[in-house]
């Protein structure tokens, strides 16, 4: 199945192309997988592969004015902010459990790295309404890392939305969204599809004959990967001090660290970030 017109990436990185990969579809996770996958859960397939010039046409923009709930921006953290990050030590990590107690231990740090990134994440959102939502830690080869803790197991639940506030299918582009910067040694990856929730829903409705509340947004994805898994996923290489935003209730995603050997550390916000900042390696 080809690409659609959906979501677009904006980036002032000069190769932002090389970043990204593209694939045939989704399968269902793995029941014999090591890891536990929730049930109904669906999973990128592996043949990734460069973006032809159609592909690339579609998902990326020089447009500063698009919609926040549609758009993906990527880009370098500040010079001053990488190096206040590189006083933290977080590299010498080599298990998640390590990772608190490291920061715990820096305080005098983390007070300039939580002023340094208000100044940041300042240019980002015209109404300045944004908040810390948490420091992400995650082990390696993952092909996709997001999960629950359950009875007393860790569940992954592989493509999903956020669910950060209460939506309805049809209002989740008001949801807000989401910064993410990637604070460990290797690159990781955001996989997605490039479809908002609008775009999904009337598509399942093209297949089946269902009323509109019988989708939401606790089946929406299984619904999707169910009826179209030759629909392709898109992997945008997050390398490390490089931040993301994105609109994480309204389309498909997961993080995935298949391909490191390192773990994964993430610092994330939440909040409307409106606004494309572009030239943010130059601070």
């Amino acid at each position: 199945m080809n690409l659609k017109k959906g979501l677009k990436i904006h980036s002032d990185l000069p190769s932002i192309s090389k970043q990204l990969f593209i694939n045939d579809g989704t399968n269902p996770s793995n029941p014999e997988s090591e890891l536990n996958f929730l049930e109904g859960s669906y999973v990128p397939q592996h043949n990734w592969r460069s973006l032809n010039v159609k592909e690339e046409r579609l998902l990326i923009s020089n447009n500063t004015q698009l919609q926040y709930s549609k758009c993906i921006s990527i880009g370098n953290i500040s010079s001053r902010l990488k190096n206040i990050v590189e006083e933290l030590n977080l590299k010498e990590c080599s298990h998640p459990d390590e990772v608190q107690p490291k920061i715990m231990n820096k305080e005098t740090i983390v007070k300039n790295l939580s002023k340094e990134l208000d100044l940041f994440l300042n240019n980002f959102s015209s109404n300045k309404i944004y908040k810390f939502h948490r420091i992400t830690r995650a082990m390696p080869k993952r092909e996709t890392i997001t999960c629950h803790y359950f009875n007393q197991e860790f569940i992954y639940i592989g493509l999903h939305i956020d669910q950060s506030r209460d939506f309805t299918i049809h209002s989740a582009h008001k949801s807000g969204n989401r910064m993410s910067i990637n604070l460990s040694n290797e690159t990781r990856s955001l996989i997605f599809i490039n479809l908002s929730l609008i775009q999904v829903f009337n598509m399942i409705k093209e297949k089946i004959n269902v009323a509109k509340t019988d989708i939401n947004s606790s089946n929406i994805a299984y619904l999707f990967f169910k009826y179209y898994p030759d629909y392709p996923a898109v992997r945008l290489e997050q390398k490390p001090y490089q931040y993301y935003v994105a609109p994480t209730d309204n389309f498909f995603h997961d993080a995935s660290t298949l391909n490191n050997t390192e773990i994964d550390i993430t610092i994330v916000y939440t909040g409307v970030f409106d606004l494309l900042y572009e030239n943010s390696n130059q601070l």
